[in-house]
C-alpha cells in the first residue's frame, strides 16, 4: 500500500470513525478502522461497533492499493497534531511489517492487524430510499428530540419515531418523540419515494450521530430503510462521501395522534421571546424535582410564578391574549416548556388549553412563507391547580 492523502480530509473521516468507536472495547478489533486504499477509487475508512457502521471515502492519490486494520484512536490523535492541510503519506514497509505514516519531517511506524480480522459489514437490502435536504433533516430531528426519553427505562421511547404520512394529498415525513409527559411532532414534505417506508424508531445514539453528520450540510441526504436498519448517505462539498448505518430500535411506538388532535377550546397567544424569558427568570428560584411554575391567565395578561421553600418566590407578568373571559390557573414543569419554546422561531406562539389537568397543545403562530417543517407539541400539566 502507498498513498498520499490531505491532512484535513483524513482528520475529518477519522473524526467520523471515532464517533462510534468506543475507547474501551470488549472485542479489541472494534477499536480499529479498516483502512482500504484502491487505485482510482481513493481511500475508504470503515468503523463499526456492530450496531452502527461508518464508511467514509476520501479522494487521494493511491499508487499502490492495500487493506489493513489500524488503531482508530491513535491514528486520529496523530492526524490532529499534524500541520493542517499538509500531505500525509502512508506506505507498507515489508522490512518492518508495519505501516509508515509521514508528514513533512514527522514519521510514525504503526502496527496493524490483518484486514481479514475486521468484522464483516453486512450490507442490508434497503427496499426504500429517498432524499431529504440536510438542513431540513437536521431541523426536524433537532426539534423532535426535545421530547425523547433520556433514561433507558423504556427503550422504545429512547429515540425518534419516523413514519410516512399522506396529508391532504401531500407526502410527509413525520418525526415524533415522547417521554409520556410531552410529545414533539415535526412534519416535512418528502418525495413519493418514501411512501413504502415502514414506521421505524431511530435510537437516541443514532440521532446524535446523524446530527453531527449533517451539522454543516445543505445538500441532499439519501435515507435508506429496511426492516431493521437505516442508513444515511452524504456527499460533502470537499468530495468526501459518507454512509452511516445503524440498527433500528425493535419496539412499538405509542399511539400518539389522538393526543395531538384534542379539541382544546381555550386559545392563549403569547410573544415567544417574552414567555421564554419570563419562564427562564422565574424558574431560577424553583429547585424542586418537578421544576413547577404556575401560569395564571386572564383575558390580556399572563402571570408566571414559582415558589421554593428554601429560597423564596418569583413572579413575572407579560401581555397575553386569551380567548375566554374566565381566568384560568395551570402548573407545568418549567423545563419542559422552556425546551419546547426554544425550538419555536416564530414571533408568537399559541397554547391550546382545556382543563388544568388535561394536556396542552403548543404551536407556533404561522408567519408569511411556507416553513420547511411544521411542528406541534403536547405537554401534560404536573398537577391540578385549585384556589388557595
Amino acid at each position: 500500500m502507498k498513498l498520499i492523502v490531505n491532512q484535513k480530509a483524513l482528520e475529518k473521516v477519522l473524526a467520523h470513525a471515532n464517533w462510534i468507536v468506543e475507547k474501551k472495547q470488549a472485542v479489541p478489533i472494534l477499536g480499529y478502522v479498516l483502512f482500504d486504499a484502491e487505485v482510482g477509487k481513493g481511500l475508504t475508512i470503515t468503523s463499526t461497533n456492530m450496531d452502527m457502521t461508518m464508511v467514509d471515502t476520501a479522494p487521494c492519490d493511491v499508487t499502490e492499493g492495500g487493506k489493513y486494520c489500524l488503531p482508530a484512536g491513535l491514528l486520529y490523535d496523530i492526524t490532529k497534531k499534524l500541520e493542517t492541510g499538509t500531505d500525509i503519506t502512508f506506505e507498507f514497509l515489508k522490512e518492518s511489517n508495519s505501516i509508515e505514516m509521514r508528514s513533512k519531517r514527522a514519521s510514525f511506524s504503526i502496527h496493524y492487524i490483518e484486514s481479514s480480522n475486521f468484522p464483516p459489514i453486512a450490507e442490508a437490502d434497503y427496499p426504500v430510499s429517498f432524499l431529504m435536504n440536510a438542513s431540513v433533516l437536521k431541523q426536524a430531528i433537532d426539534v423532535a428530540k426535545v421530547a425523547m426519553l433520556q433514561d433507558n427505562s423504556r427503550f422504545h421511547l429512547n429515540g425518534i419515531h419516523m413514519h410516512y404520512e399522506n396529508s391532504s394529498g401531500r407526502s410527509k415525513m413525520r418525526f415524533v418523540a415522547t417521554d409520556l409527559f410531552r410529545i414533539a411532532c415535526v412534519s416535512t414534505d418528502v418525495s413519493d419515494d418514501a411512501r413504502e417506508m415502514p414506521p421505524v424508531i431511530v435510537s437516541k445514539r443514532t440521532v446524535s450521530e446523524i446530527l453531527k453528520l449533517v451539522d454543516s450540510g445543505d445538500g441532499d441526504v439519501k435515507i435508506s430503510v429496511s426492516d431493521n436498519r437505516i442508513s444515511f448517505d452524504v456527499v460533502a462539498s470537499d468530495g468526501i462521501s459518507t454512509r452511516f448505518g445503524a440498527r433500528l430500535v425493535n419496539g412499538t411506538f405509542p399511539e400518539y395522534a389522538a393526543a395531538l388532535e384534542v379539541t382544546n377550546n381555550k386559545l392563549l397567544t403569547l410573544n415567544t421571546g417574552e414567555i421564554l424569558e419570563a419562564l427562564d427568570r422565574v424558574s431560577t428560584v424553583v429547585v424542586d424535582s418537578t421544576n413547577s411554575v404556575r401560569l395564571q391567565i386572564t383575558a390580556d395578561k399572563l402571570t408566571v410564578s414559582g415558589v421554593s421553600q428554601e429560597f423564596g418566590s418569583a413572579t413575572e407578568e407579560i401581555d397575553a391574549s386569551f380567548s375566554v373571559l374566565e381566568p384560568m390557573k395551570i402548573c407545568f414543569n418549567s423545563k419542559y416548556l422552556i425546551e419546547i419554546l426554544k425550538e419555536i422561531e416564530t414571533p408568537h406562539v399559541t397554547m391550546l388549553l382545556a382543563e388544568s389537568n388535561s394536556s396542552t397543545i403548543i404551536k407556533p403562530v404561522a408567519t408569511d412563507g411556507a416553513p420547511d417543517v411544521d411542528m406541534i407539541f403536547a405537554v401534560m400539566p404536573i398537577e391540578v391547580v385549585t384556589d388557595g
